[in-house]
């Protein structure tokens, strides 16, 4: 080939290669437009490790207005969807019990770590999490459950799992990334999940989604006494309580006089006056945002080296152990909260 055509090949191979590779300009093509996620609650395998509801999920956004993170958490799902607790494999006793009582539900996990997938300082699940522990006291109707991530537990049953672990829950409701909110309420033989929750949720979002749960009307058994159970202390022998701590988290005082703490049935997960327990006989009165200590005897000393404020009576030998599941009755024999020993 003589050189002039040679030089013309070349300087007509490298004009097509310039534009094929776009040379520095935008290419004529368009990109293929990326794929939507589908959200499908008509099926779902939630009595499994699986779902096969399709996430609907949207990025977080973020923003800088008062050094807060603007965002919003997204809805998993425009329709109820059923769910139904596999009790074969091993989920939390607490949970378990709420849901057999078929009361009105509110879980969320979180991550005590940052996270790398998430924008840095974004901090979402501490900020997820402490707004619903704020949200807990304006919804005595519903029970809360969280549980940190990196705690399932090792647990090859549901009674042996210790406090806080989470067993196959997580892979039951299909968490996905954290903070994860769930609402449910009991339907059918079952469950449904009315609001799954991934990623930042502010406050008033969560706020609405819990009351419009605490609307449903539900035969339950749950006290509207905004009162917790802080800890449970076993005496070193027997299974017997030592001593209980109750907190309140409402406006007003509560008189715990006629409240008594009970043992769940652990194959039904029913509780009532009937059940073993403790019962506080005297008046003693919580402050509201305070919390009370009542011993088996006067000179009882809780945790924090206080003599306890008040006593119970009962004391039959109850043989509670670590997992069991205690609930703190009201005076008319309805849940006000729950504890897992």
């Amino acid at each position: 080939m003589a050189p002039g055509v040679r030089s013309l090949v070349v300087a007509l191979f490298c004009l097509a290669f310039l534009f094929g590779c776009g040379g520095g300009e935008e290419s004529d093509i368009a990109d293929p437009p990326a794929e939507e996620a589908d959200v499908d609650v008509s099926e779902t395998t939630t009595t499994t490790t699986d779902s096969s509801a399709t996430e609907d999920t949207t990025q977080v956004q973020e923003g800088t207005a008062g050094g807060e993170v603007v965002g919003a958490g997204q809805s998993q799902g425009r329709e109820p969807v059923p769910f139904v607790l596999n009790f074969d494999q091993p989920v939390p006793p607490d949970f378990r019990a709420a849901y057999q009582r078929r009361t009105l539900i509110a879980v969320y996990f979180y991550e005590t770590g940052r996270d790398p997938f998430f924008p840095q300082g974004l901090e979402v699940d501490d900020m997820v999490n402490t707004s619903m522990e704020e949200l807990q006291g304006e919804y005595p109707t519903i029970e809360f459950f969280s549980y940190d991530i990196a705690s399932p537990g090792n647990a090859q049953t549901s009674e042996t799992l210790e406090s806080g672990q989470y067993g196959t829950l997580a892979a039951q409701l299909n968490v996905g990334y954290t903070p994860f909110v769930a609402t449910m309420a009991p339907s059918g033989d079952g469950y449904v999940i009315l609001n799954r929750l991934h990623g930042y949720t502010p406050q008033p979002v969560l706020s609405q989604i819990l009351f419009d749960l605490s609307s449903i009307e539900v035969a339950d058994n749950s006290s509207d006494t905004q009162v917790g159970v802080d800890a449970v202390e076993l005496t070193e022998s027997g299974g017997g309580i030592e001593y209980f701590v109750v907190s309140n988290a409402g406006e007003n005082p509560v008189d715990l006089q006629g409240f008594s703490l009970r043992l769940f049935d652990p194959e039904t997960g029913e509780v009532t006056n009937d059940s073993p327990g403790v019962m506080v006989e005297d008046s003693l009165e919580v402050p509201p945002g305070d919390s009370v200590s009542v011993g088996r005897v006067p000179d009882v000393t809780d945790a924090d080296g206080n003599v306890v404020a008040g006593t119970f009576g009962g004391g039959q030998r109850l043989d509670l152990a670590p997992g069991d599941q205690v609930a703190l009755l009201d005076s008319g024999g309805a849940v006000a909260a729950t504890f897992s020993v």
